[in-house]
């Protein structure tokens, strides 16, 4: 009988622990998210970002409601978003047209800037492909400059885009980072163009420009923090069940059927803020040294959270690209005062923007009678003599200053030659 009492009392107590165990692990699966929630920086009183969306509406207003631009733009930018000015009566249109939005953009250049958004997966941004188009006309610009001898507006369009392309993506996610890379790319082919031409008074004024660009450089960590905030919003916003961020789930069907609250948001939470940390390591280093991350094992994390570093690594192109250009600036200019090259590029003035984003170390510079060579070593580390990887390709080959675009892209494409600069 006491047997029988005591297995009674040992299997109640059995269940009861199970029971408190389960209802605790319940508790701590559906716990609510113990990061709080990111709030939005303030903005800047006067901000220009407002001035920018209303200018990009404007922009894409003016382009549906006269078809001769639309058909200047589709004759103009054909290839690689290179300008063709062989419609002179084109170019001049289009400039004259887009002249006010122009002048409207520079008058805000050295206004502090933030990007406006919300932690919303909801929220657009149709500005940015205005913002692109501006960019391509100042382009244009750049090239019609050069042909009509005016290279101090050739500069000016220059830096214009440089200073433009941080202010619109200060406070902004990584499609804004991409969108100013974009930017500073599409002026930085046609200024590279037109260097050897550019007399040497020009070549300081475009020293200058970058010196003034790096000052008001957006580093990519600053992207890893606002993905970082936009990511634990809409975790937030899941646990609490708000319509978009329940809509945004439901399009991967394997989490479409549970409640937000039994998906352990928590632990997502902690895991993706851990995965934004390591990456945000990883970018303050050389992008040479950089190392793999691996993503999130929460389901959920690894959705909302795709960051791979070598994402934001191609702006590196960009970037190193801005600094050749100011270099080869100078060393230009040395050359048409002295006669001779400079031997090294601190002796042309230049040590300060001599910093290669893929190494951490200095360019390669290289002058003799042809000219001289200015390369990256690039994403392998290799020194391939200034032989000029494909773009959009990471396998041999070096960054230079004129990009070299293959026609077919795989593991036997073989670098394109390099480019003496004069």
């Amino acid at each position: 009988m006491r047997a029988s009492r005591g297995c009674k009392i040992g299997c109640l107590t059995a269940v009861l622990v199970m029971v408190v165990a389960v209802a605790l692990a319940v508790r701590w699966w559906t716990a609510p998210i113990d990061i709080p929630r990111p709030q939005r920086p303030p903005e800047p009183a006067d901000n220009p970002y407002d001035v920018y969306r209303s200018l990009a509406v404007y922009t894409s207003q003016i382009f549906q409601s006269d078809p001769m631009l639309s058909y200047a733009e589709r004759e103009l930018f054909p290839l690689h978003q290179t300008a063709h000015l062989e419609h002179p009566e084109l170019v001049h249109y289009l400039l004259r047209q887009l002249q006010p939005v122009r002048l409207e953009y520079r008058r805000h250049l050295h206004k502090p800037c933030v990007v406006i958004m919300e932690y919303t997966y909801s929220w657009r941004f149709p500005e940015l492909a205005e913002f692109r188009r501006w960019a391509s006309i100042e382009a244009l610009d750049i090239a019609a400059s050069a042909q009509e001898g005016d290279f101090a507006r050739a500069v000016d369009d220059y830096r214009t885009v440089l200073l433009l392309a941080e202010q619109v993506r200060n406070g902004g996610n990584l499609i804004h980072y991409f969108t100013g890379a974009a930017m500073q790319a599409a002026v930085n082919r046609e200024m590279s163009q037109i260097l050897r031409v550019l007399p040497a008074e020009q070549c300081d004024k475009l020293v200058e420009a970058t010196r003034e660009w790096q000052r008001y450089y957006v580093a990519p960590v600053q992207v890893v923090k606002v993905e970082r905030d936009f990511f634990l919003n809409v975790l937030h916003d899941l646990r609490e069940g708000k319509y978009e961020a329940v809509r945004l789930l439901a399009e991967y069907r394997s989490f479409a059927r549970w409640n937000p609250r039994w998906l352990n948001l928590r632990r997502a939470a902690h895991e993706g803020a851990r995965y934004f940390q390591q990456v945000e390591q990883q970018l303050c280093k050389p992008i040479n040294q950089q190392k793999h991350i691996e993503e999130p094992n929460h389901p959920v994390a690894r959705t909302m959270a795709p960051l791979p570093g070598a994402t934001l690594r191609r702006t590196g192109y960009t970037e190193s690209r801005i600094r050749m250009l100011a270099c080869a600036a100078a060393v230009r200019a040395y050359r048409l005062r002295r006669g001779s090259y400079p031997h090294t590029l601190s002796e042309a003035g230049v040590a300060d923007l001599n910093r290669d984003p893929f190494t951490g170390g200095g360019f390669v510079y290289k002058p003799s009678e042809r000219g001289f060579l200015l390369y990256s070593v690039g994403e392998d580390g290799v020194d391939d003599g200034g032989k000029r990887a494909p773009e959009r390709w990471s396998g041999k080959g070096d960054v230079t200053l004129i990009p070299f675009y293959a026609r077919h892209l795989d593991a036997h494409t073989a670098p394109g030659e390099p480019v003496w600069l004069r």
